[in-house]
């Protein structure tokens, strides 16, 4: 995976947009976004699915990388570039297998899932700071912890977890 696509990375919760979804995708491409994650947590399968379709369309003649989190078979059936998954989620071993020729990324909060991530294409770590957008929330790491999880691996690495424009 070229790590390149890894440096603005954002992580989408379409319920948290102040303008329309297609203002906004063209708007962060134009600004620099390289990797749009299609998070939308609580959201109906179809809710996912409608969305994810939207945001394909509005990346189609883009250089950005689109990203399905947890669900490998709506990443399938978009045709996205990468499904990320967790801990929590299908196991990474069993969802390459299922979806072969799928890219992967990984949510690494501690040593162990590092090792798991080894199968893995990318990893998140994190989170980096306290967030509401997810309930079941690990550990928070910090950028220091973060910056010891990443020296336990040469996969490439992008913190997550409640970075915004202040903490960046």
């Amino acid at each position: 995976m070229n790590k390149e696509y890894l440096k603005l990375y954002l992580v989408l919760e379409t319920h948290m947009l102040k303008v329309p979804l297609e203002e906004f995708i063209p708007a962060v491409v134009k600004g620099g976004v390289t990797c749009i994650q299609m998070r939308n947590k609580g959201r109906t399968s179809w809710e996912k699915f409608f969305v994810g379709q939207m945001v394909m369309k509005l990346l189609a003649d883009t250089d950005v990388l689109f990203v399905v989190n947890d669900r490998a078979d709506l990443a399938a059936t978009l045709g996205a570039d990468i499904v990320h998954i967790g801990a929590k989620d299908i196991p990474l071993s069993v969802a390459k297998k299922t979806f072969s020729k799928m890219k992967f990324g990984y949510s690494c909060n501690d040593e162990d899932d590092i090792e798991i991530a080894k199968q893995a294409d990318y990893i998140g770590v994190g989170p980096a700071f306290p967030t509401t957008t997810k309930e079941d929330l690990r550990g928070l790491l910090g950028p220091e912890g973060i910056a010891e999880l990443v020296k336990l691996t040469d996969k490439p690495a992008v913190a997550i977890g409640g970075i915004n424009a202040s903490n960046a």
